[in-house]
């Protein structure tokens, strides 16, 4: 009898053993979480690296501006698919970088060039034909401000382009011109394409939504630079999107028509041919 006594209480010891433990360990659990839930109140996700392509800084804004789905034209893949390489004008494009981090009017200059066989170079283009001045001294329309080799210069418009372009030709004896099309719509530009003659043309980088920046004073007139200004080639349409070989990323780029024309009009419908 005794002994069976003795095995009751060692069965009831071991019950209270186990019982009491796991209630501790559930205690202990609830109060680690609740300092858990204390200390991390929220649960962040890792963020995904992305790709970045070296940026001139004489596009960008000085501030950065808010990105959202609406303000840039991402390449599609679906567009490219659509637009067949026969209905591409077949431009080789160059990039501006590493010589050139602000020279995307170059670039794009000496892509048609090329297109027309004359071997140009972005850096001999930038060295020696195109009218440069010190930034906050000279009009854009006049002159590039500041320097292509130079990050922290700006650009110019479509007039100097021409500039340079025609000033090119005739020391190279060649029987072409560049001409300046001024608010042109850009559908009217299409036809040029159609015409398998490329397109200098004057947006935006990325077709990001830009603004009015830096304002400097040149000859008593108030000059204010468009940020981010950027320079590309078109080269093909449809009716969803527009190609462009981008100098700053030595590719061809895919873009909304209706975004990229929006851009276009914001930089005052410029754009320039050779022919």
């Amino acid at each position: 009898m005794k002994k069976a006594i003795n095995i009751v209480c060692c069965i009831v010891a071991i019950i209270s053993i186990v019982f009491f433990g796991c209630y501790s360990c559930e205690s202990n659990k609830d109060n680690t979480d609740s300092a858990d839930e204390k200390t991390t109140p929220f649960t962040t996700k890792p963020i995904e690296k992305q790709n970045t392509i070296q940026p001139s800084t004489d596009k960008m804004n000085p501030t950065t501006l808010p990105i959202t789905s609406s303000t840039i034209a991402v390449t599609d893949n679906t567009s490219q698919q659509n637009i067949s390489a026969d209905n591409i004008i077949p431009l080789k494009p160059i990039s501006q970088y590493p010589e050139l981090p602000t020279g995307c009017e170059m670039t794009s200059l000496s892509m048609v060039l090329n297109y027309y066989n004359l071997n140009s170079d972005k850096c001999d283009i930038a060295d020696n034909y195109l009218k440069k001045g010190q930034v906050g001294t000279v009009d854009f329309r006049k002159a590039f401000v500041g320097d292509p080799r130079d990050n922290n210069s700006y650009g110019c418009y479509s007039p100097v382009v021409v500039e340079t372009a025609n000033k090119y030709l005739v020391a190279h004896n060649v029987n072409l011109k560049a001409y300046n099309l001024v608010n042109k719509e850009l559908e009217e530009l299409f036809t040029y394409i159609d015409s398998n003659i490329p397109v200098i043309i004057w947006g935006t980088q990325d077709c990001k939504e830009g603004y009015y920046s830096v304002t400097w004073n040149v000859n008593g007139e108030d000059l204010t630079w468009f940020t981010p200004e950027h320079c590309m080639v078109m080269v093909g349409y449809d009716d969803t999107s527009v190609v462009v070989a981008d100098p700053i990323y030595g590719d061809l780029k895919y873009y909304d028509k209706n975004i990229f024309k929006n851009r276009y009009d914001s930089l005052q419908k410029q754009a320039v041919v050779i022919m």
